[in-house]
């Protein structure tokens, strides 16, 4: 039997409306920020290894870092208070206001992954070792 390869702008958009990666109609979250095991909807195990989004997940809050650190040194010669709180909301918010869509996407690109390579071949039950 053989599946159709997911398309990349299509996992990735799922990802961020927090939707499984695979059929589009599972949550990906119990709660705000608590990843379902498996797709309610498809049985789609969403991490097959437990830790397979943490690169993904660090290079995405690194944007928002870079940012941050980008406006520290191009911007900033002698900050006051108010600029420094200024600085930590306009980094902080939007970093924890999108964790659940970053980490959608994150899950989108590790489904991407297993499903393009060899070892995956249609299994979706986690690792027993």
């Amino acid at each position: 039997m053989s599946r159709t390869r997911p398309k990349v702008r299509q996992v990735v958009w799922r990802g961020l409306r927090r939707r499984c990666p695979r059929c589009g109609e599972g949550s990906l979250f119990e709660r705000w920020f608590t990843l379902r095991p498996r797709c309610p909807a498809c049985d789609l195990v969403f991490e097959k290894r437990p830790g397979d989004t943490w690169a993904f997940w660090i290079f995405g809050d690194r944007i928002f870092i870079g940012l941050l650190l980008l406006v520290i040194v191009l911007g900033l010669r002698s900050p006051t208070a108010p600029h420094i709180l200024v600085l930590f909301l306009v980094t902080a918010v939007p970093l924890v206001a999108t964790m659940p869509h970053r980490l959608g996407v994150c899950v989108g690109l590790d489904y991407l992954i297993r499903s393009y390579s060899e070892d995956s071949a249609g299994d979706d039950s986690p690792d027993d070792g």
